[in-house]
Parts: structure tokens; C-alpha cells; sequence
């Protein structure tokens, strides 16, 4: 994809675009895409969800898959929610757009890495979970 076309899709999705030398840098609620090019080609991509400090790399997939992930659903959640899926409790330690397949729709679903008060770990879609507010100590 070249920047031209993801500066498009990225406008289409609502994103905020700007740019940072050979980089287009897409912002929305929370969410940082950095996309690096080389020419017309991106070279490296990296991703960073509300919340996290980190960034995670993405693969050229994953760059058009972020920029259609279904707002609603990145926009609910934080790295560091208290979140409650079922009749477990968990912290939200990352956020991730589910790679479209066949059945889902254009807007791509999202899911939430959980880690569970029992040690335990999963991936619940957001639409599965519900986030806890915080309490005043």
C-alpha cells in the first residue's frame, strides 16, 4: 500500500494524518498507527493502543486491518482496565484488530488480551466485556 492510498482509507476511517519525515503518523481515540516508507512501499509499521507505553510492530496486513477496525469497539477500552468478562474478573493488558476473514464485515472486530485474577489469560472480544469503574480509595 502506498501512503497516498492509506492516507485515503485513513481519512475515509476518521483518522487524524500527519506526517513525520518518511512516516505517516494516524491518530484516533487513543490509538497511534506509525507507518514508515521507503518510496511508495511501508518499510515498518508500529502500532500503540490507549494506554499501553509501548509500541507493538505491525505487519502490512495488520496496517489496513487497524485503519478498518470497527471504532466503536477500540475506542471502549484501555491497557490497564479493570474489566469484567462472564463471571471473571481481569485487567486489560492489550487490545488487538482481528484480522478480517470471510465473515466478518468491513469494520474489523477487536479483541482484548485479559488477564484473570486467577492467573488465567484470554482473549475475549469487546463486545464480551464489560469495564469496571474505579473505586475512590
Amino acid at each position: 500500500m502506498n501512503p497516498h492510498t492509506l492516507m485515503a482509507r485513513a481519512n475515509l476511517g476518521h483518522w487524524l494524518v500527519t506526517r513525520d519525515g518518511q512516516a505517516l503518523v494516524l491518530e484516533r481515540d487513543g490509538w497511534t498507527i506509525r507507518v514508515l516508507f521507503n518510496g511508495t512501499a511501508p518499510a515498518k509499521a508500529v502500532v500503540r493502543a490507549p494506554g499501553s507505553p509501548g509500541w507493538r510492530h505491525l505487519n502490512r496486513r495488520d496496517i489496513t486491518t487497524h485503519v478498518r477496525g470497527h471504532r466503536d469497539q477500540m475506542a471502549v477500552f484501555r491497557v490497564g482496565d479493570r474489566v469484567k468478562v462472564g463471571v471473571r474478573y481481569g485487567t486489560v493488558t492489550d487490545i488487538y484488530v482481528e484480522t478480517p476473514t470471510a465473515l466478518t464485515s468491513r469494520a474489523c472486530p477487536v479483541r482484548l488480551m485479559v488477564a484473570y485474577t486467577d492467573e488465567d489469560f484470554g482473549s475475549p472480544y469487546v463486545t464480551s466485556a464489560l469495564r469496571l469503574r474505579e473505586t475512590a480509595a
